[in-house]
C-alpha cells in the first residue's frame, strides 16, 4: 500500500489531534467500527466504536489539570502513523507523567485501529528517581 495525499492529510490530522489533546476531534475521524487496542502496565482491555473511545479518553485524559505535552515524535506508515509521546500533568499539587505510544492504522479516510502501549503514571517521587538512577543521554 502507498502512502496518498489523502492519508498524509488524515495522519497530520490524528497527529495534531494527539499532540493538543484533542480527543473530541480524534473521536470523530474513527470509523463506526474502529478499534481501541489499549495495553496498560499488568492490563490490557478493548474498545470498539468512537463513542466508547471518546468516553475512555473523557474520563482518563481529558479532566487533568495542567495536561501538557512535552514530547513527541511521529513516524508515518503506509497506512497511518505511530505517535510517541510525553505527557505531563498536575495531581494533588505534584507532577505526573506517563510516556505511551500510539499506533494509528486507517483506511485513507478513518481510523480503523488505535493501539496504545503506555508506561502507566508515575508520580514526583518516581520522576525523581528515574533523573537521578537513570539520566536520559537523548531525553525525549
Amino acid at each position: 500500500m502507498t502512502t496518498t495525499t489523502t492519508t498524509m492529510a488524515l495522519v497530520e490530522r490524528i497527529t495534531a489531534c494527539l499532540e493538543a489533546g484533542d480527543y473530541e476531534a480524534l473521536a470523530a475521524l474513527y470509523r463506526p467500527d474502529a478499534l481501541l487496542d489499549a495495553n496498560v502496565p499488568e492490563w490490557r482491555y478493548q474498545l470498539q466504536g468512537p463513542d466508547a473511545i471518546l468516553q475512555l479518553f473523557r474520563e482518563e485524559e481529558m479532566t487533568l489539570a495542567g495536561w501538557r505535552l512535552t514530547s513527541s515524535r511521529a513516524t508515518t506508515m503506509a497506512d497511518g502513523v505511530v505517535v510517541e509521546a510525553e505527557v505531563h500533568f498536575d495531581h494533588e499539587g505534584e507532577e505526573r507523567l506517563w510516556r505511551n505510544v500510539h499506533i494509528v492504522h486507517t483506511d485513507g479516510e478513518s481510523i480503523t485501529d488505535h493501539v496504545i502501549y503506555c508506561t502507566g503514571i508515575w508520580d514526583a517521587a518516581t520522576i525523581t528517581r528515574q533523573r537521578a538512577e537513570a539520566p536520559m543521554v537523548r531525553p525525549r
